[in-house]
């Protein structure tokens, strides 16, 4: 099992490959997977002074 951080840290480094390209975008959610079948959705808000910040991540059933 990961860590939350660990999660969290995996999906911020994949982040620039995910961000929008419709500057009006307000949310991002996107999956991953740790091998070897670990698979998690993250989800990102884009916060104004912020920037995109994360929101939450859970275990997704393959």
């Amino acid at each position: 099992m990961h860590s939350p951080a660990q999660i969290q840290l995996i999906a911020d480094t994949l982040l620039p490959g995910f961000i929008p390209k419709d500057p009006e975008a307000t949310f991002l959610e996107f999956f991953f997977t740790i091998p070897p079948h670990h698979n998690y959705k993250v989800r990102y808000e884009k916060q104004k002074n912020l920037g995109w910040v994360f929101v939450y991540s859970e275990k997704v059933e393959a």
